[in-house]
């Protein structure tokens, strides 16, 4: 069957959609090719629809001929596309079906009918599909062996439901190895690294499987094989499988732990299957401790188990799994008996199981939980953070504690500013790893400072409205009470909350109860200021036993002088020796008998008494308020550099000045040289050019820009990009780097990275400068995503506003220029249809009517032209003196015919007055605002051109004004007449709409072209209220010298009543 016509039909169809519907009608191409159709209709029905359809559409009597020319163009492409002829030579011959021996039949005569339902349960979507699969598991099994059937098994792997993605699995597992070729082809599977054991049976499980090499790294003298992750990105399979979730990567692996490599597996997309020990688990780290007496070194967070889609419970009877262990199926023949005697128990195994059990049942619990949000009845939980031994343990308890009453957990941690640099880096170590493990359990981290933690804790728990605290059973500051513990000072403190102590029942925190406190660590210079403040004070003394021997005079010695060195003292170590020695020094020296110890007075043991307490508390006080003192300051400090951070940041206006000022206030913190990277947007995880920010003598050494900016450096600060994490030194990732690189962040967007030089043996930096450090790039982030959202703001307004315009542009064209063209194109009809029956009069009306609408497009067209060249800046204003007259005289001779309907009036001041101008421009300016007076007045209005010499101190200028006496312009219009594509109502239309009505012609270029070419002169366009009712538009340009004054002329142009 011939379809030309059916093509030519479509193709003028399309050709009326892009013209526009009002002019199909009358498009006589595409009435010739409706009838062309007349035999197709004839032919067959949906030619005859085709036919119909589009002949309605240019029939006058369609309502709406826009829908059914989308109808038709539909109904076209529907049969278009069905049309063609499609065969293959030969006979067909049968397939014979064979069965194989794993059970899984190729081909089958079951029919489809009958497997039908079971075919739309595992394709499906909905409740009801999980009974349908198990009915057919029960009343027809032999389905399942249908080579159909097995490969939708392999999608349900991945069925959301995650009940019937377990169904699908294990039927799989009966089908045997048949199913592999299928499961192949289904996904992409790798594996990634699976540790053997020399085990026989399981490297035979990796037949038919892809297997990444792996990663050879070096380690004293021994090669360990280490999972590579690189290739593993690199190969990019849909599924990996990795073994030993809880190992710990060799020195020289870009993640400490193989945790982190499958995460970064999981950010690229990449589905993967593990295994993990259920001893290994962060939070049963310490129950697992207590049932077998060992505490498994390799762990990992609960929220990476927790996070996993699916877990598989591998559950051993325990004499079974003790069976494989007699026969080497674990450990070496070697190991088998240490094994079996220690973690490998019966008693051990059985109490593992059932931990393993509850813990994979308690993850159900919590995924459903983890899909709503806390009850309102959920209490959160406040946890003390210590760089004591037993933090881990309380940090555990006090996650469980949250976990299990619905809330969230806050661990709070209060520095102490006063240890000396050896203590503080100690313990700046312990409580680093103590915050870590705080984060990885989900906590929220709360710095405060003071000396004793119980004033702290209990005011934050009060402000937070926290009612259940966990500290450690720790004993608390020394006093001269003695000792208190802090579970029951805090009790006092906080009565309204519930305070748990978790003792330390491990060796290592009770042996570290036993150590020597920070505050009362023996220091050589608070010895040897004990025994300076002794031997000045004992000196003074005798000084004063020489003059007048009264021993109230050698007490209060002995007080100032121990009080005046306590303020340079490191601990309260020195309050005790100072103390003590004073007490001895005064029996010495001045209690009779002098220069014995022995003393006969009854006054002698209170005064002793009164000395030593006396002492003691002065010095313990100056000790104390030294530390606050430094406490105070160092917050001063800190909030000082936070407002002057935030001070700069609001200032900034760019991404890189963010980065910079981020950058020397690093510096001026930390003392140390700075490595700045900006993101490139262009590109996931790309930079920009490195920074380096550096002061001459810094703490970390001068910088040098080439080896900071070295390849592998850069690398690294690739990765943070990337994955919006921290890396390099003193991390667990990448951390042979020579900087710590930080990601400066939002929630969801890396903006830079921070890179900070860490020198050999600089472990990490104090608490306090950690914490301010953080603080400052969480504020750098913070300003950062402001100016990123600032600038998307600003790009979405400009798409906006250019949208506006490209559909105001499109508006205007199919209105405005439809009406001339088909008004020249009915003319030019009428001429050569019927030309030799019209009279001359009527071919010149014609003519001309052709003639004036041909000159008003090209006019637009130019004006059009005019504003895009103006707006870009292409056209160039070539400024010299003109005389006002012709320029005015020039536009009158372009005005619209129309002005003829009103009665205009030009006045000039001077004929000879002279301006500074490009003359043709101005001529278009004065045309435009004439025709718009002409156009949104009324007949018989009146309209004046003026110009005039107004003179000012700052030079001369020539005003020309165009005012009429119309209707005048809306105040709420005002501020929109000189937008492009705008315009308001004609006046006499009934349209009052400033975006449009076919009843008049402009397309809302001119006043937006005057206000570009005066904008471009220096100048600007006026607009103003005439009295009592008009508008008047004025603008202003440089008067030229004047020759010589002319009075007043007025010049008539237009009616017969129009004065000169």
């Amino acid at each position: 069957m011939n379809l030309t016509a059916l093509y030519e039909l479509k193709e003028q169809l399309e050709t009326a959609a892009v013209s526009g519907c009002g002019l199909m009608r009358e498009d006589f191409r595409l009435k010739r090719a409706i009838e062309q159709m007349k035999p197709l209709a004839a032919a067959a029905p949906v030619f005859q629809k085709i036919e119909q359809t589009a002949r309605l559409a240019v029939s006058p009597e369609c309502g709406d001929p826009t829908g059914t020319l989308l109808d038709a163009l539909a109904l076209i492409d529907a049969v278009a596309c069905t049309q063609g002829t499609v065969g293959v030579s030969g006979e067909l011959q049968p397939l014979e079906g064979r069965e194989e021996t794993d059970g899984l039949r190729l081909l089958s005569n079951i029919s489809y009918s009958r497997m039908a339902p079971l075919v739309e349960a595992l394709t499906g979507t909905g409740g009801g599909r999980y009974a349908v699969i198990v009915k057919a598991m029960e009343e027809e099994p032999k389905l399942f062996c249908d080579c159909r059937l097995a490969g939708l098994l392999v999608g349900a792997l991945g069925d959301s439901y995650r009940e019937l993605a377990s169904l699908a699995y294990r039927q799989l597992l009966k089908t045997g190895p048949g199913v592999l070729p299928l499961l192949k082809k289904g996904f992409d599977v790798a594996v990634g690294y699976v540790e053997p054991h020399t085990r026989a049976d399981t490297l035979a499980l990796l037949d038919g499987l892809e297997v990444l090499p792996v990663k050879s790294v070096k380690h004293r003298n021994v090669a360990l094989r280490e999972f590579d992750l690189d290739a593993a990105l690199k190969r990019r399979p849909q599924v990996v499988l990795v073994d030993e979730l809880a190992h710990t990567n060799a020195p020289g692996c870009r993640h400490r732990k193989r945790y982190q490599d499958v995460e970064e597996l999981l950010r690229a997309g990449i589905d993967v299957y593990t295994t993990v020990n259920v001893q290994h688990l962060e939070g049963l780290n310490d129950k697992i401790a207590s049932v077998t007496a060992v505490a498994p070194s390799e762990r990992i967070p609960d929220r990476v188990f927790d996070a996993a889609d699916s877990v598989e419970v591998v559950d051993l009877e325990p004499a079974d799994l003790i069976k494989r262990l007699r026969s080497g199926k674990i450990y070496a023949p070697e190991r088998i008996g240490s094994a079996l005697s220690h973690f490998f128990s019966r008693s051990n195994l059985a109490a593992l199981r059932e931990i393993a059990l509850r813990r994979a049942a308690d993850r159900l619990t919590r995924a459903s939980a983890a899909t709503v949000p806390h009850a309102a009845g959920g209490e959160d939980v406040l946890v003390l953070v210590t760089a004591d031994a037993a933090a881990p343990r309380v940090i555990r308890a006090a996650a469980g504690m949250a976990e299990a009453f619905g809330g969230s957990c806050t661990a709070l941690v209060v520095e102490s500013g006063g240890e000396g640099a050896e203590g503080r880096s100690k313990g700046d170590a312990a409580l680093a790893r103590s915050i870590a493990l705080a984060e990885e359990m989900g906590a929220r981290i709360v710095t405060l400072t003071g000396d004793d933690p119980v004033q702290p804790v209990a005011l934050y728990a009060a402000a937070a409205g926290i009612r259940r605290i966990v500290v450690p059973s720790m004993p608390g500051r020394i006093g001269l009470l003695g000792c208190g513990d802090v579970a029951s000072r805090l009790m006092r403190a906080a009565p309204e909350a519930m305070v748990t102590a978790v003792p330390a029942v491990d060796a290592p925190s009770v042996l570290e109860r036993l150590r020597t406190y920070a505050s009362f660590r023996l220091t050589a210079s608070d010895v040897f200021r004990a025994l300076l403040a002794i031997a000045v004070a004992t000196a003074l003394g005798e000084v004063a036993w020489l003059a007048s021997p009264t021993p109230s005079i050698i007490l209060m010695t002995y007080l100032l002088v121990a009080l005046l060195l306590a303020t340079r003292a490191d601990g309260f170590l020195y309050a005790v020796l100072v103390a003590l020695g004073s007490v001895v020094a005064y029996n010495f020296f001045f209690t009779a008998p002098r220069y014995t110890f022995h003393a006969y007075s009854l006054s002698a043991p209170i005064i002793f008494t009164v000395l030593l307490i006396g002492t003691l508390g002065a010095s313990s006080l100056a000790i104390r308020l030294k530390r606050q003192a430094t406490t105070a300051a160092r917050r001063a400090y800190r909030t000082e550099v936070l407002l002057e951070s935030s001070r700069e940041f609001q200032a900034v206006v760019s991404l890189g000045a963010c980065l910079e000022t981020a950058a020397a206030q690093v510096v001026k913190i930390l003392d140390r040289p700075v490595v700045m990277y900006q993101v490139d947007g262009a590109a996931h995880g790309g930079l920009l050019p490195p920074r380096v920010f550096d002061v001459p003598g810094s703490g970390g050494g001068d910088a040098e820009k080439l080896d900071l900016a070295a390849p592998g450096e850069m690398a690294v600060a690739s990765w943070v990009a990337a994955n919006g994490e921290a890396a390099g030194a003193t991390t667990d990732t990448l951390r042979e780097a020579r900087c710590l690189y930080l990601p400066i962040r939002s929630k969801d967007r890396v903006f830079g990275v921070a890179g900070l030089v860490m020198e050999q043996g600089d472990d990490d930096f104090g608490s306090f400068e950690r914490n301010l450090l953080v603080a400052l790039l969480d504020e750098c982030g913070q300003a950062a995503e402001a100016l990123a959202l600032a600038s998307e703001r600003k790009n979405l307004a400009v798409k906006a506003e250019k949208e506006a315009l490209r559909s105001n542009l499109l508006r205007a064209i199919s209105h405005d220029l439809r009406t001339p063209l088909t008004s020249i194109s009915g003319d030019a009809d009428m001429l050569l249809a019927s030309g030799d029956v019209l009279d001359e009069a009527q071919r010149k009306r014609l003519t001309s009517d052709i003639h004036e609408d041909a000159n008003w497009l090209i006019n637009l067209v130019e004006n059009l032209l005019s504003v895009t060249r103006l707006d870009d800046g292409d056209v160039e204003v070539s400024r010299a003196p003109e005389l006002v007259s012709d320029v005015l005289a020039d536009a009158l001779r372009h005005v619209s015919r129309s002005v003829s309907e009103h009665r205009l009036t030009v006045e000039i001041e001077d004929e000879f007055l002279l301006a500074q101008m490009d003359g043709r421009l101005i001529v278009q300016v004065v045309v435009n605002l004439l025709n718009n007076a002409i156009a949104y007045t009324p007949a018989g209005s009146s309209i004046r051109l003026t110009a005039h010499r107004e003179r000012s101190a700052s030079g001369d200028r020539v005003v020309v004004a165009v005012a009429d006496d119309g209707p005048g312009i809306p105040p709420a219009e005002q501020a929109r007449v000189f937008d492009l594509f705008y315009h308001g109502g004609r006046v006499g239309t009934g349209c009052e709409d400033g975006e449009g009505g076919d009843a008049r012609r402009g397309m809302g270029l001119g006043l937006s072209l005057c206000r570009s070419i005066l904008r471009a002169h220096g100048s600007d366009i006026v607009l103003r209220d005439a009295y009592p009712h008009g508008c008047v538009f004025s603008f202003a340009l440089p008067a030229a010298e004047l020759r010589e004054e002319a009075p007043v002329g007025v010049v008539e142009e237009g009616s017969a009543d129009v004065e000169r």
